[in-house]
């Protein structure tokens, strides 16, 4: 298994730890939790997976900010 694995993340390359969760690549990108959306491969992933759900070679992630309005 490799240590590292290339994954995009708002269209750009990053390379991360192997076994890197969702709520762990939010963190060490500063993104507050309750603020932000997070699509993976095109599906909006649920709160409640980031933390188990690991990350693999070539995913797509997109972080989008929550903005209220009005």
């Amino acid at each position: 298994m490799p240590d590292e694995c290339r994954i995009l993340v708002n269209g750009k390359e990053r390379m991360i730890p192997a076994g890197t969760s969702v709520e762990d690549l939010l963190l060490s990108l500063g993104y507050p939790a309750k603020v932000v959306l997070v699509e993976l491969n095109k599906e909006v992933l649920p709160r409640r997976e980031w933390a188990e759900r690991r990350l693999q070679q070539e995913d797509r992630v997109e972080i989008l900010r929550v903005v209220a309005g009005g």
